[in-house]
């Protein structure tokens, strides 16, 4: 890991194996990134996947897909799940075991009536804990006692209909029976006591979690669970490929692994309690969630450890030993980044970057931090290239560039990557690049980067320049010696029993932060165990490799003296902002812009200085740096250096980025830099984001996006491309309490409709000038359902399969159908079903 090279920062796409895969076609695939100088890419089961998951057939493919990478000389990263988050083994895992799914604990306060009765449904989860309470004036307990036994089973619901089964095996088909049939369903528990006056009465129960992807998610401290997913996974890989491990596969990526529900349980976690904490936690579940008393806080701050090592022992240690023995480096990303409560599934993510190879974490949106409004999208990144600092690791990954429109081009990507570089992130991996753009797949979290864009012929000069500032970046080691005290078991303390007082201190870490930011200061965060592991000097202490000089708390902790042996290396805000060898100031005013995010760095031939112009308008800048006499401006884009002086003006476009450097000794060769104005950069995916795709065809005449629906007595004039229910409702049965409905399902639910006739209408030019055949063109997952196409009133002739923009296009000759001028098309679904519609836009070729 420490003799990268340059082509180890060449992006790495997440390549979205979507569709029935066929061999010929990934080794296209791969020879197309490998024109575009992409050196590795990550095997990533996608959504639309149509090759069975886990199979014979699917090891094969990702077998020979590595040996063709290999041929090529790329690298070909592998990746744990289908399609996310990891741990699941694409669902099977509650297949074979449905009590691995993952339970969370769900507290409810309950308040008697006038006469002190208590009744309340509790819902269908394990029952933890049940006591009445007496409180003071703080909600903390003076009293209590147990009622866990007032708590029962109850079906308080009758459901009636008109039934009609004979019973008798000889009377089946032969009889029927009427009669008026009525019974109860679902049982959950029911609470029923009486309390005296002054009491409520607090219920903690373990909820089952539920996933859209999967239905569940996996019970990640439980080791049993992550066991089966390493058989599952990751040996069927060293079975199938191990002979391809630490060469053309240099190693895995987890993506998003979670503990199980926000306050998570598993069915030993009392047991193990008592085992890590040495005093038990039964009869106290109720303080998690009530009460500022320092037993209370102790207690919060002792489940959420107990959580964390759980979770570690049962799922990373065991991978990060596969990964070791089988020679692979361990990537990914966890998941609540940005926000530092345990609501994040109880991850202290800064911590667990102790088992990545290389430290990663994700920022999957269009938006990046501004000086008012997005502040917190600082932190992540941050955290993680501080552990990776701390640990030695050159390599700092974010998987990046995802829900983006399709008019989202290399100039936004250049925006998002030049900001997540000024937090430390060297490396990245795009999402992603779609091996089909089929139907609703070109809709999966933003578009593809691959051959389906319009700049796919460009993507060599975008994955060459952050390639030339990631490498500059990683060989360089972060020369701020301040230290931020990330105050994790501080959120730990108050969360969730004191959540308002914890958001307060949430903001306060964004605001201090925010400060450093905008002051110019590089700094490294570092949690409280990192700091109980340090090792304290006179001069300062150590953390791993990296050494501080200064430290700073962002806010009053409750657990005094929690630093006490650091008091001599304690400094404030003000103290820290005198700490400066360098400032990047605004040429205009002549002071410290305000605009900009900066990296400093040790280099082996002196100083780095990165920093990005975080602002939507051009600016010009101007360096002062003490000490250092050869100053040079190194552009990416060029590959070249160029000679700076004191007096030297950089002009930069919005959201550009800069690359100083300082040497003790001159570089030959080398011009003096002569500023410019900048070109001006193409945002318009924020003020105008384009949302339906239109391939880049020289013959296309029509893309067709918009449908006059009609079904029974009902008419929606305008609507994209939709499946029906999308657009006259769903009668779909969701079992109540049993089944969450998917969170991509926003189908209005309404009495039953299905199966109707619908058709779909729409209209298009055709040019008067238009020489040759006429074509339409779809995709094979365009038309759902049995439904016939016509044009002008004929129907449209046997559609074939051809490449034209995606592996699975389709294409019919329309050209006895169409007509000069004014065309219209019809959809026809006889009996449509509510998952019947269209996927996609429909194109006319010429």
């Amino acid at each position: 890991m420490t003799n990268l090279l340059l082509s180890d920062y060449v992006p790495a796409p997440f390549w979205f194996l979507n569709h029935k895969l066929e061999q010929a076609e990934l080794n296209r695939q791969l020879r197309l990134m490998k024109s575009q100088g992409i050196n590795a890419c990550f095997l990533h089961p996608r959504a639309g996947l149509r090759t069975p998951y886990g199979t014979e057939e699917w090891f094969t493919l990702m077998r020979n897909t590595a040996l063709e990478a290999k041929r090529l000389g790329m690298k070909a990263w592998l990746y744990d799940e289908d399609p996310f988050p990891s741990g699941m083994a694409g669902g099977r895992i509650f297949f074979d075991h449905p009590e691995y799914a993952a339970r969370g604990l769900v507290f409810q306060e309950i308040s008697p009536d006038k006469e002190g009765n208590v009744v309340a449904d509790l819902g269908e989860h394990r029952l933890i804990e049940a006591v009445a309470v007496q409180l003071d004036a703080k909600g903390n307990v003076l009293r209590k006692r147990d009622i866990f036994d007032c708590v029962g089973v109850l079906r308080d619901e009758f459901f009636e209909c008109d039934w009609l089964n004979p019973y008798y095996h000889h009377l089946v088909g032969k009889t029927t029976y009427f009669q008026h049939r009525a019974s109860t369903a679902y049982p959950h528990l029911q609470l029923e006591t009486k309390l005296p006056k002054g009491w409520k009465a607090f219920v903690v129960t373990a909820q089952t979690y539920q996933h859209h992807l999967y239905r569940f998610i996996p019970d990640n401290m439980n080791p049993d669970c992550a066991r089966e997913f390493l058989r599952l996974t990751h040996k069927k890989y060293e079975e199938k490929l191990g002979d391809l491990f630490g060469d053309v596969i240099p190693g895995i990526f987890t993506d998003e692994t979670a503990v199980g529900g926000s306050m998570p349980w598993t069915p030993k976690f009392e047991e193990e309690f008592l085992k890590l904490r040495k005093f038990a936690i039964t009869g106290k579940f109720h303080l998690l969630f009530r009460g500022n008393t320092e037993e209370a806080r102790n207690l919060r701050l002792a489940y959420w450890k107990t959580v964390q090592e759980l979770f570690e022992d049962a799922f990373f240690k065991p991978i990060y030993n596969w990964c070791r023995k089988n020679r692979l480096v361990l990537t990914g990303h966890e998941i609540g980044e940005e926000f530092p409560l345990c609501g994040t599934n109880g991850l202290n993510n800064y911590a667990l970057q102790k088992w990545f190879g290389v430290p990663g974490f994700d920022h999957i949106t269009p938006n990046i931090p501004n000086w008012s409004d997005f502040t917190s999208l600082n932190l992540g990144g941050i955290l993680v290239s501080s552990a990776a600092e701390q640990k030695g690791n050159p390599r700092v990954m974010s998987e990046c560039l995802a829900c983006n429109a399709y008019n989202f081009g290399h100039d936004g990507m250049k925006r998002d990557m030049h900001w997540l570089y000024s937090l430390g992130i060297n490396f990245l991996v795009p999402h992603g690049f779609h091996y089909s753009y089929d139907g609703f797949r070109k809709d999966d979290a933003g578009k593809s980067f691959f051959f389906q864009s319009p700049d796919w012929e460009e993507f060599h000069k975008f994955a060459e320049y952050a390639a030339r500032l990631g490498y500059r970046l990683g060989k360089a080691r972060a020369a701020t010696d301040i230290c931020v005290f990330f105050p994790d078991s501080e959120f730990r303390r108050l969360y969730p029993g004191e959540n308002d007082l914890a958001l307060e201190k949430v903001e306060q870490l964004y605001v201090v932060v925010q400060s450093f930011l905008q002051q110019q200061i590089p700094f490294e965060f570092a949690d409280d165990q990192a700091l109980r592991d340090a090792v304290v000097t006179k001069e300062g202490f150590r953390v791993g490799k990296k050494f501080y000089r200064h430290l700073v708390i962002p806010f009053a902790l409750t657990q005094k003296d929690a630093l006490a042996r650091f008091r001599p290396f304690l400094r404030t805000m003000r103290e820290i902002g005198k700490i400066h060898p360098f400032r990047v100031l605004d040429a205009t005013t002549g002071k410290p812009a305000k605009t900009v995010i900066c990296q400093y760095r040790n280099s082996a031939e002196g100083k780095l200085l990165y920093f990005f112009h975080n602002d939507a308008k051009p600016a010009s800048f101007r360096i002062t740096m003490d000490g250092m006499p050869n100053w040079y401006l190194y552009d990416a884009e060029k590959d070249a250096q160029f000679v700076l002086t004191e007096k030297s003006v950089i002009s930069l476009p919005p959201h550009g980025a800069a690359m100083v450097e300082f040497r003790s000794a001159p570089v030959k060769g080398c011009r003096p830099y002569k500023d410019a104005v900048p070109p001006v950069p193409d945002y318009s995916f924020l003020s105008e984001p384009q949302w339906d795709y239109v391939p880049s065809l020289p013959n296309l005449v029509a893309a067709i996006s918009k449908w006059d629906f009609k079904g029974g007595d009902e008419q929606h004039a305008g609507k994209r491309y939709a499946y029906l229910r999308d657009i006259f409702g769903s009668d779909g049965p969701y079992p109540k309490r049993l089944l969450e409905k998917c969170s991509f399902d926003r189908a209005p639910v309404r009495p039953k409709f299905f199966p109707t006739k619908v058709t779909a209408t729409a209209s298009f030019q055709f040019p008067a000038s238009a020489t040759g055949k006429a074509q339409l063109l779809l995709e094979h997952d365009t038309l759902q359902g049995n439904c016939t196409v016509t044009i002008n009133g004929k129907a449209v002739p046997p559609f074939v399969r051809k490449r034209v923009y995606d592996p699975w296009n389709l294409v019919a000759d329309i050209s006895k159908l169409v007509k000069k001028g004014k065309n219209t098309i019809r959809i026809t679904w006889n009996a449509a079903d509510e998952f019947d519609g269209l996927t996609s836009l429909i194109y006319i070729l010429r």
